[in-house]
């Protein structure tokens, strides 16, 4: 992790290790399950339901193998684009994180929006244990 990140992103991030260390979630082992599995999340009613402002269309794009991180950004209202490091990124966690960027819109950063939508993301897709671990994480972050 670089020293470049602002406090919010790196507390987001320590506690998604932590949370990870607590209770290792899924891999994917090909791009072709990471595209299934986004557009199943984001087509079904919960996405729309619990986001519902978030773009409904999510394209993803593979970074080279020599980029350093994994991104996520809107080029407009309605469309979001995640790019994953090719090879790597490829953890459920990766995914949820770059999705919480889509869901919490521009101009959040690791703020409250997202990491609320980072909380939901892992309840629902890497289940209760999971989630519990990345909420207390979260919580021990804020009161540092």
């Amino acid at each position: 992790m670089s020293s470049g990140y602002d406090l919010a992103s790196r507390q987001v991030y320590e506690a998604e290790a932590e949370a990870l260390r607590i209770v290792p979630i899924r891999r994917f082992s090909r791009f072709a399950q990471i595209e299934t599995y986004v557009q199943t999340l984001v087509l079904g009613q919960w996405w729309s339901e619990q986001f519902p402002t978030a773009p409904l269309e999510v394209h993803l794009e593979r970074r080279s193998s020599g980029a350093t991180y994994s991104a996520a950004h809107l080029p407009s209202h309605d469309v979001g684009v995640i790019h994953l490091v090719d090879g790597s990124g490829w953890g459920l966690e990766t995914v949820l994180h770059e999705l919480a960027h889509v869901a919490a819109g521009v101009g959040d950063g690791h703020g409250a929006r997202f990491r609320a939508a980072l909380l939901d993301l892992w309840r629902r897709e890497a289940g209760i244990e999971a989630w519990a671990a990345l909420r207390a994480a979260l919580e021990r972050a804020n009161t540092d």
